[in-house]
């Protein structure tokens, strides 16, 4: 496993420059596909997003606690994994979310999906009280909900299968010292880290409602912790 810390300059060369912005756009943009793409991802990315909802099960035998935490524009869902102990798992872009390029060209190169796929997985420690908030993820908020364990069991071993799959190419962020792997999942402004996040609440029980294009979710039958 390759192990790297990612570089936090323009001068490493992660960082593409203006000019060789303008030179891909340039390039790309005559074709109309990918000028479409890019023209939706700026769209997207300039709407407000309508808040989400997530509805707990209701009818859980063996419930478990299950942590949704949001980091700005994106969330991640943090899974038991023993006693005081969660998994969080996030989703995102190789270049924007494991790498930390930021600024116009990495957003629309992630968002227009011509990037590659990234998975994230760290281990989380709750407070003495069980509940898991800011200080023990440095995220904004985080919602708790119950689920039936033996869903939360199951996914969180398809989770781990597919990070170890992922372990040839591994990066620190330098922001929040979590580990990214490169994924080969398609990333697109149209199924992010928001939608990943979706979908793996589903597999545990849990009704979506509204499009999950941004991290302002609500959640039904759960308990906040800020």
């Amino acid at each position: 496993m390759q192990i790297c810390p990612v570089a936090g300059s323009p001068a490493t060369g992660l960082y593409p420059s203006r000019l060789s912005a303008l030179i891909w756009l340039r390039a790309h943009l005559a074709d109309s596909v990918v000028a479409k793409k890019i023209l939706l991802t700026a769209l997207a990315l300039a709407l407000p997003g309508c808040a989400w909802t997530v509805r707990a099960p209701f009818a859980v035998a063996d419930p478990v606690p299950v942590w949704i935490t949001q980091y700005g524009k994106h969330c991640r869902v943090a899974l038991p994994a023993g006693p005081s102990k969660f998994t969080e798992y996030g989703f995102g872009e190789w270049h924007f979310y494991a790498l930390e390029e930021r600024g116009l060209f990495s957003t629309l190169r992630a968002g227009a999906g011509f990037g590659s796929g990234a998975f994230s997985r760290r281990m989380l420690t709750s407070a003495p009280d069980g509940t898991i908030g800011p200080r023990q993820t440095g995220g904004t908020r985080s919602e708790r909900i119950h689920v039936e364990r033996t869903q939360a069991d199951s996914l969180r071993r398809e989770l781990d299968a597919r990070w170890q799959r992922n372990q040839g190419d591994v990066r620190i962020r330098q922001v929040d010292a979590v580990p990214v792997s490169r994924d080969p999942a398609r990333y697109h402004v149209f199924d992010n880290s928001n939608h990943a996040t979706a979908k793996w609440l589903r597999r545990l029980g849990c009704e979506i409602r509204g499009f999950p294009l941004m991290a302002n979710f609500r959640v039904k039958n759960g308990t906040g912790h800020r």
